[in-house]
């Protein structure tokens, strides 16, 4: 029997809405609430109680008054004087995340983690509405917790509810640009409130949300968030939990939840304006071809000192510090693989596959410190994981198309090496799902399974008898085919991009690399089913097994 919040999806998803609003309803206001049962009851009342209006205008009511409500308990509000110098008291005048070995540059300002406008809804007896949203997504205990915790003026009430952080922070945690979370971070969609208690120490981690819609975030020395990741990580301390206590994990994590959801409304209304076709200004496949021939007559000399020179200019892209932006449409990504394996890649692909939409690779060169680079041609399109929710279910239907097409054209790509599981040439596997530093390569499944399995292989049997009972083929693999690797423009795909783990591995890897990556994205899950369906599950229930054992990476050597 169908579960009270699997009834309302269902119903939701029948609705004749958008893509982004269906996910707002069904992932989340009822998926993302403390009890899932509990929102969907609040849906299906307003459907029962709305028989007049259409479906579609109950629904669009409802996410508008969802709307409303999170406007509401994400807005600023003004700190009380006796509580903002307890707080400067508490972090020493600096903001709490950036490190204290920096020079600050903006003075930090103090914010609310859930707003105090929240008591509004109690106070106006003109909210009832937005009143049983609240209680329907938190539960009627936690919302009744919530406004005891925001009617209490005392200055140690408000410390529970206050952070002092860089201007520019306390905007993006009211908008969902960031994320405050409690390490460790794998058991913060499972630790229960309970659990939740106030210490005079804890760990936290910024945690940036990429989307179309982010802004940057920068921190009080004016470092940018995406960019410093050593700083994501910081540590809280009070020297007196019982006056000035650290800030409420319980509020924490209302606060995600709230903005997570709010930042998809920003979403919602970027989905209204179409995304700009960028294919037209780059260079066609042919004329990338010609520059490089040109290119080439100049002497490897004077083209590696103007790599050099150019990359002095450059600053590394938001996707990764590997990589920077080059003029002429060029990135100069640094060579990770000491065996060169990406650009042995992209030289396959344009041989064997020119169809594909990969880099095109331009040249080789070292620089001043003896490091290895690569150039390659920038492609068109947008990241799909940044774009994802502003695409119609008609372009999701032709990605999955698209990527079918080309991973059967990967999987055509004859296997030139000695081996059968191997990096691209031959030499050790780099993806670190196998290895956190690299393995083989193999000339038999067995070998590669114990390696993948290492020290566990028994207690694997023990739990999935049928664990490795199969074999499989060899086939070119991606082995990194995230939604953040694929492009798409015009509504088709125009890129993927990544290829530092390629190579030859078994026809599962790719379908269980990326399924266990979208645990909890099932809009991203059916992009994919609609690719592999279930062929591999078997496989996938393995992998999902050895990646709670190996959640950092596979096995060393």
């Amino acid at each position: 029997m169908a579960s009270t919040a699997q009834k309302a999806k269902d119903i939701v998803f029948t609705a004749s809405l958008s893509p982004i609003e269906h996910f707002i309803l069904t992932e989340d206001f009822i998926n993302g609430a403390y009890d899932p049962n509990l929102a969907a009851e609040e849906v299906l009342r307003r459907i029962e109680t709305c028989q007049d209006a259409d479906v579609e205008d109950t629904l669009r009511s409802l996410k508008h008054d969802w709307h409303r409500l999170l406007e509401l308990v994400t807005a600023p509000a003004e700190v009380p004087t006796a509580a903002a110098r307890l707080l400067a008291q508490r972090h020493g005048d600096r903001c709490c995340i950036t490190p204290e070995s920096t020079m600050p540059v903006v003075e930090p300002v103090a914010t609310f983690i859930v707003s105090p406008k929240t008591l509004e809804l109690w106070e106006d007896d003109t909210n009832p509405p937005l009143r049983r949203l609240l209680e329907a997504f938190l539960t009627p205990a936690r919302a009744d917790l919530l406004r005891h915790m925001l009617a209490d003026s005392s200055s140690r009430a408000e410390l529970l509810n206050l952070l002092l952080v860089s201007p520019s922070i306390a905007h993006g945690l009211r908008c969902g640009h960031v994320q405050i979370l409690p390490l460790p971070r794998r058991s913060w969609d499972y630790l229960d409130d309970v659990n939740l208690q106030e210490t005079a120490e804890q760990m936290y981690y910024l945690m940036p949300l990429n989307s179309d819609v982010y802004e940057e975030v920068f921190f009080a020395d004016g470092t940018r968030v995406l960019e410093n990741r050593a700083a994501r990580k910081f540590r809280l301390r009070t020297a007196n939990s019982e006056e000035m206590p650290l800030p409420s994990q319980f509020l924490l994590k209302m606060q995600h939840k709230f903005a997570r959801s709010r930042r998809r409304f920003a979403v919602e209304k970027l989905a209204r304006e179409p995304l700009p076709l960028q294919s037209s200004s780059f260079w066609s496949r042919g004329a990338q071809l010609a520059f490089r021939r040109l290119w080439h007559i100049v002497p490897a000399f004077l083209r590696n000192m103007c790599y050099k020179y150019m990359l002095s200019r450059s600053r590394h892209v938001d996707i990764s510090p590997l990589v920077y932006p080059l003029p002429f449409g060029l990135y100069a990504k640094m060579d990770a693989c000491s065996d060169g394996n990406e650009p042995a890649a992209l030289e396959l692909l344009e041989k064997e596959a020119p169809s594909i939409p990969a880099p095109l690779l331009i040249d080789r060169f070292c620089d001043r410190d003896g490091k290895n680079w690569f150039i390659m041609t920038r492609l068109p399109g947008f990241r799909v994981d940044r774009v994802f929710y502003r695409m119609s279910y008609a372009e999701r239907d032709q990605l999955a198309h698209d990527l079918s097409r080309t991973i059967d054209q990967m999987h055509a790509i004859p296997n030139k090496t000695p081996y059968l599981f191997a990096g691209v040439r031959g030499g050790p596997i780099n993806d670190p799902s196998a290895s956190a530093s690299g393995c083989g390569p193999y000339n038999s499944e067995a070998d590669f399974n114990a390696q993948i399995s290492k020290g566990f292989q028994q207690s694997l049997l023990e739990q999935i008898p049928t664990a490795f009972s199969k074999t499989h083929k060899s086939v070119f693999t991606h082995s990194d085919l995230f939604f953040s690797n694929v492009l798409v423009d015009g509504g088709r795909l125009s890129g993927i991009i990544d290829w530092e783990y390629a190579g030859f591995l078994p026809e599962y890897w790719e379908f269980t690399k990326v399924m266990l990556a979208v645990r909890l994205e099932p809009h991203f899950q059916d992009i994919y089913r609609k690719i592999w369906g279930h062929k591999y599950d078997e496989e996938l229930a393995v992998r999902t097994w050895l990646a709670d054992v190996f959640p950092f990476g596979g096995p060393e050597e």
